[in-house]
């Protein structure tokens, strides 16, 4: 992908930290706008958004991947989050250098089985537990 964000930054992820901050209601009917409009411009077309936002939960993500996997969902997730601010009035709740924060509100089962394996080999390899008495793995 072109950048490790397109593993975690989904919209599921971005309603999740939404919902985490403002809670339900009017809040989140606002923010759904505001992210249903930025995908219109930015990943779907008008005839094509309808069709992934009727879709099943594993259909939207296949057909999310598909669509962003050379974009650059950090500026994606940033301009989704200076709209809302906007819309509020309120600061932007996340800047790019704070992204990594939406790692913890992705689902864990839509992150590809390739970058489980990196993660597995990088966290045996920094895990003492994992070393033998000479330092080896």
């Amino acid at each position: 992908r072109y950048e490790a964000e397109n593993y975690f930054i989904t919209p599921e992820a971005l309603r999740r930290h939404v919902t985490e901050h403002y809670g339900t209601g009017s809040f989140s009917n606002a923010a759904e706008e505001v992210l249903d409009a930025l995908i219109r411009e930015r990943v779907f077309d008008d005839r094509q958004f309808p069709t992934w936002k009727r879709a099943d939960a594993d259909t939207a993500q296949v057909l999310w991947d598909a669509r962003t996997e050379r974009l650059k969902l950090s500026d994606f997730a940033e301009e989704f989050f200076r709209r809302l601010g906007r819309r509020f009035g309120h600061p932007m709740l996340l800047r790019k250098r704070e992204l990594y924060r939406l790692i913890g509100r992705a689902d864990p089962a839509s992150i590809p089985r390739e970058v489980v394996r990196k993660l597995d080999l990088m966290q045996a390899l920094f895990d003492p537990s994992e070393h033998d008495a000479d330092g080896g793995i």
